[in-house]
């Protein structure tokens, strides 16, 4: 076999002879080196933690290591491992069962609020009226005197000029010069009701299908809101209410209308905005007669008296409610703001002559000194007043009563009481 390499390496050239001595140099090197880590890690392995007394005497030296100690040490193994004794068990936590609790009594029904009394919503005006009338009553005795103070508070107090002259002069033909202060109290107390009552008159309802009622007015006097309040009493006293959303023209008017239908429950019919109004009250009418609903309020536009053609769209409401219901709308009730005092009746006349009115609402009139406007209404427009708002609430919509109002104008004991109470908000 050396021969036979000898040949080999004979036949080789010069350079790969040197190649062939530097492999087998490298092949030599890395021999010695796994021999080198070899006895490294073999020393590692025999070496023991020596004591304490012997680590000092050896801590100059090298490591020495003789063979009956390494006889005597023991064979490296894993170190064990001796497992925590087990945790004793938990007993387990079972369910306790308690017996159902006892049906809780119920709880007694909180008091439904009581409707806002007319007056506290004649607060404003009966302060002013009845200063004015004691000053006229206690100034003089002369029956001349005291009507000119009279005629000056009624007309401060905006009954107006025509239904001042008319209840001063009835008063004057029913007292005498002398005559006390309660009774010219009386005498007053009295022509005003009784002006106020010839204007009044039953509802129109029909023997069969739903009343058809229509609200008009002018921009802010409240007819959404009114509206919203008057399906609420008319549900309360009627039965199902659906209300017609055929204000199309302002921003808003068909939201605000359905979350007013929702707190009162009443159903609403309603379109998208700037659609067709009469359109929105001919599909209330034809829903109501469908579901037998007992009665339909139209809630319409905002609109200036002077604008022709807004008036020419409500007359075309009314005559498609009449097309799709023979005698709707039955009753045509304007909603007038009580602070706009006498310019309410300049609103009354000219919507009269756009769609046959058969009442008045008065809102917000709680927030005026101008209550007497009532009183011209029933004067010069012969109109009845339906109903009154005293307040924000729901119930504060008030049937109008013509001796509770004048009443309630004179009552100047009530009038102390109620100021010293408090008022509540508009």
């Amino acid at each position: 076999m050396p021969d036979f390499i000898t040949v080999i390496v004979s036949q080789l050239s010069f350079v790969d002879r040197l190649a062939l001595v530097a492999a087998a140099s490298q092949i030599v090197a890395l021999l010695a080196a796994i021999l080198i880590e070899f006895s490294a890690r073999k020393r590692r392995w025999v070496q023991a933690p020596a004591p304490a007394t012997e680590q000092a005497g050896r801590a100059a030296r090298p490591e020495i290591v003789l063979a009956e100690e390494i006889a005597s040490w023991p064979s490296p193994r894993a170190p064990s491992v001796t497992p925590p004794p087990p945790a004793p068990a938990e007993p387990v936590a079972r369910p306790s069962v308690e017996p159902p609790p006892a049906p809780a009594e119920p709880a007694a029904a909180a008091p439904a609020k009581a409707p806002a009394r007319i007056g506290l919503g004649l607060r404003r005006t009966r302060e002013n009226l009845l200063a004015r009338i004691r000053a006229a009553i206690t100034g003089s005795a002369k029956l001349d005197e005291i009507c000119e103070g009279l005629e000056e508070a009624l007309i401060a107090a905006d009954v107006g000029v025509q239904a001042s002259l008319k209840l001063v002069e009835a008063v004057r033909a029913r007292v005498r010069d002398g005559s006390g202060s309660a009774a010219i109290r009386e005498a007053l107390k009295d022509e005003i009701a009784r002006m106020l009552a010839a204007s009044e008159r039953p509802l129109n309802i029909p023997a069969e299908g739903p009343l058809v009622v229509m609200l008009a007015g002018v921009n802010g006097a409240g007819k959404t809101t009114t509206a919203a309040k008057l399906a609420a009493r008319m549900k309360a006293e009627r039965g199902p209410v659906i209300v017609a959303a055929a204000d199309t023209f302002r921003a808003a008017a068909i939201e605000q209308l359905e979350v007013w239908c929702g707190r009162v429950g009443a159903d609403l019919i309603k379109q998208n905005q700037g659609s067709d109004p009469a359109a929105v009250a001919f599909d209330a009418i034809k829903a109501a007669v469908a579901r037998n609903v007992s009665t339909v309020l139209i809630d319409t536009a905002g609109r200036l008296q002077t604008k022709v053609n807004l008036m020419e769209e409500l007359k075309k409401i009314a005559r498609v409610a009449g097309r799709e219901l023979p005698g709707a709308p039955h009753e045509c009730w304007l909603v007038l703001d009580a602070t706009t005092g006498q310019n309410a009746l300049s609103q009354a006349k000219i919507f009269g002559d756009a769609v046959a009115l058969t009442g008045v609402v008065l809102a917000k009139l709680d927030s005026t000194a101008k209550g007497g406007v009532v009183v011209a209404i029933a004067e010069q427009l012969k109109l009845p007043v339906r109903f009154v708002g005293v307040g924000e609430n729901v119930e504060d919509l008030r049937v109008f009563d013509a001796r509770e109002f004048v009443e309630a104008l004179f009552a100047e004991d009530e009038s102390r009481a109620e100021v010293s109470s408090g008022s509540y908000a508009a």
